[in-house]
């Protein structure tokens, strides 16, 4: 458990990280930094659910984070059949309906 609570940490703070990066060139290249950070997230969060220690409240966040990361993998995958080029822009815009981002969800596992 508190590996994975290590490495769900220091992946969403590259993930962080890499967005910040992303910013200023909006490149497929630099939108994979987010999506391999993200996958690791995303692996990360579904081993946490199979610890039976997680409360409710944090399995709904939990929840969460999953869903805007299988909306976010979604689009990406939809826009990189686009991509002809590495430093093609590649950006994409939210779907209608989908998770927004979890902003506050590394201070609630640092807790």
């Amino acid at each position: 458990m508190i590996l994975i609570h290590n490495a769900l940490i220091n992946n969403i703070k590259r993930s962080e990280a890499a967005y910040k990066v992303y910013q200023q060139g909006l490149t497929y290249h630099q939108a994979l930094h987010i999506f391999h950070a993200n996958k690791k997230i995303y692996d990360e969060l579904n081993c946490l659910l199979e610890n039976n220690n997680i409360d409710s409240n944090m399995s709904k966040k939990i929840f969460n984070y999953i869903f805007h990361l299988e909306d976010w993998f979604l689009q990406f995958s939809k826009s990189e059949e686009d991509v002809e080029s590495i430093e093609d822009r590649f950006s994409f815009i939210s779907l209608k309906y989908s998770v927004p981002y979890p902003a506050s969800f590394l201070d609630d596992v640092i807790q």
